[in-house]
């Protein structure tokens, strides 16, 4: 199952609880229980807030960078979208989605995102929907 992942879960998940829903998520991605997803510009956008918000450094960003290349495949989306129109930011997220064939955008955007439900085919859930429904027995 090809899943992507919102810069919110992931900065969610290092920068907060380990037993929490993003941090489980990431886990399950770590240990190959499904294909996760991400593209540049949600790893320049998890950066850049890493930096902003938690200090990171340089060094630490780059290390992060090297354990996400065994994580996640990478992907170059061409097509562009235009469904957000409050935050064109999160267009980018979709267009990762949808150009992956995504199964599930797991994403903690409760405003903007979750509420699409499905876009081209691609179902959106917050992390703990995401666990509830394919991953019950954790």
């Amino acid at each position: 199952m090809r899943v992507v992942l919102d810069t919110n879960v992931l900065f969610s998940a290092i920068g907060f609880s380990k037993e929490s829903p993003p941090s489980q998520t990431l886990e399950l991605a770590r240990e190959g229980k499904y294909e996760a997803i991400v593209s540049p510009f949600i790893l320049d956008e998890l950066a850049r807030n890493l930096r902003e918000n938690l200090a990171w450094d340089e060094e630490a960003l780059a290390r992060l960078r090297r354990k996400f290349r065994t994580t996640f495949s990478i992907i170059h989306p061409k097509l562009r979208l235009h469904v957000i129109k409050r935050k064109d930011s999160d267009n980018r997220v979709l267009e990762c989605a949808v150009a992956a064939r995504a199964a599930v955008l797991v994403t903690g955007d409760l405003r903007d995102l979750r509420p699409l439900g499905h876009v081209h085919g691609v179902e959106i859930l917050t992390p703990r929907e995401f666990l509830q429904k394919y991953f019950p027995d954790l």
